[in-house]
């Protein structure tokens, strides 16, 4: 009867311990929570480190700078060359240096005009304003990498952030573990070994736990290079972090968004530009006319007194592409070995990016099947084995072993989980660069 009693007070002790054990975790939870909570809330959002990113990337206005200086040129281009005004004096008599000695002295004034090949200004003029739309061109592919690297670098912070926050709440129930294997031990129902065990799960947790902040150092200076470390310092707005998984679009729609890429458009304009310049060396064929006015003031009189007439004389001239095999043809050939080559490089770089987004869509689409697993089967099933393996512990059914496997199993899940979610969203924001976001 006593020993019975015993038993009784022990158990309703135990009881009593387990709730206030409960209690106590749920409060050390709370506190651990409660400033990570207030931290994140005044943190950096997402769209903040975007357009911080934008507004500090410099390679980005550099290209924009670049797109500018070739408008300007495209305009300079289309313009004839500049005039030539002659200024001297003609036969005159070096005996004396008299401008009025003889008749046919001279003192002219000339104007001379250089007129283009053909068309070949307009076709320069096109050219620069081909390479405008490549420097524009690049500098919308560098602004979709600077939006995907700096998605990628803030949601790796907040996987750490997550992290962290996932497992100490586990670490709370690997507390409440310890307390039970102490309580169970001090009366007798189980040994030492599992109160050394579950010391040695937390050590492993608190392992864990530091390995992720370590990680989350590496992520924050990672994003720190794209938004500056002083807009970091209130860490990232984890609790505003969407992670959803984004539905796709059908394939067809995205291979036709993908033609927009940047990439595809640079090598584009690379070719307008390259067939351009053929167009000019093809102009070179065509003859440079160029004309010429003089007028040349007399001074002096005739013979029978009379005041001596000035001269006016117009001259047109032009050049004639007759020795063209050395230098016309040759340049001509090069130009359509540039134009060929560029057009190799567009099917290279148009077959490389519907490699990489068929990559893109394979792993998304891989992520979402164990999204979906994870969500209906794998996080279900760790919850309940762990809650079983607690129930069947206190019970005396369960080893401590099989406890601690099944919570550690738990923490793994819900990391995996989360891991699975950034790694979509990642993913995604890949994809982004890729297809736009229209």
């Amino acid at each position: 009867m006593c020993q019975n009693g015993a038993l009784l007070r022990l158990d309703y002790t135990g009881e009593i311990g387990m709730s206030v054990l409960k209690f106590k975790n749920l409060l050390i939870g709370l506190l651990i929570m409660a400033p990570a909570s207030l931290w994140a809330a005044t943190g950096l959002s997402l769209q903040e480190a975007e357009q911080l990113a934008l507004q500090r990337d410099t390679v980005n206005k550099s290209f924009k700078q670049q797109a500018q200086a070739y408008s300007e040129q495209a305009k300079a281009s289309d313009t004839w060359a500049d005039p030539r005004i002659k200024f001297g004096t003609q036969a005159v008599p070096v005996d004396s240096f008299d401008l009025q000695q003889e008749p046919m002295t001279q003192v002219i004034v000339g104007y001379q005009q250089m007129l283009p090949r053909g068309d070949s200004l307009a076709y320069k003029s096109a050219a620069m304003m081909a390479m405008q739309r490549m420097e524009l061109a690049r500098a919308d592919k560098r602004q979709r990498e600077v939006l995907m690297k700096v998605r990628q670098a803030w949601l790796d912070v907040v996987l750490q952030e997550k992290s962290i926050r996932i497992i100490q709440e586990n670490r709370g129930l690997f507390e409440q573990m310890l307390d039970i294997s102490q309580a169970f031990y001090a009366s007798g129902r189980q040994q030492q070994q599992d109160v050394v065990q579950a010391e040695l799960e937390i050590s492993l947790v608190d392992d864990r736990l530091e390995q992720a902040r370590s990680k989350l150092i590496v992520a924050q200076a990672k994003l720190a290079k794209w938004v500056g470390e002083e807009n970091l310092q209130n860490g990232v707005a984890v609790d505003q972090a969407n992670l959803q998984l984004p539905s796709l679009p059908s394939i067809s729609k995205l291979e036709t968004r993908l033609e927009q890429n940047p990439e595809l458009i640079v090598i584009r304009e690379k070719i307008v530009n390259q067939q351009k310049k053929l167009d000019i060396a093809d102009e070179q064929y065509s003859p440079q006319w160029a004309f010429d006015v003089n007028y040349g003031l007399r001074s002096g009189n005739n013979p029978d007194g009379s005041s001596r007439a000035d001269f006016l004389s117009a001259m047109v001239s032009l050049d004639l592409p007759v020795f063209t095999e050395n230098k016309q043809d040759r340049m001509l050939s090069a130009e359509k070995q540039r134009l060929q080559a560029a057009r190799y490089q567009q099917q290279d770089i148009k077959r490389q990016l519907l490699k990489r987004l068929q990559a893109v869509l394979g792993r998304l689409q891989k992520l979402k099947d164990r999204h979906q697993l994870y969500a209906d089967k794998v996080l279900p099933q760790a919850k309940q084995n762990a809650d079983v393996s607690m129930s069947g512990y206190q019970s005396g059914v369960v080893s401590f072993f099989t406890l601690t496997r099944a919570r550690v199993t738990e923490l793994k899940t819900r990391l995996s989980d989360l891991q699975i979610d950034v790694a979509y969203n990642k993913a995604f924001a890949e994809l982004q660069y890729l297809i736009g976001e229209k």
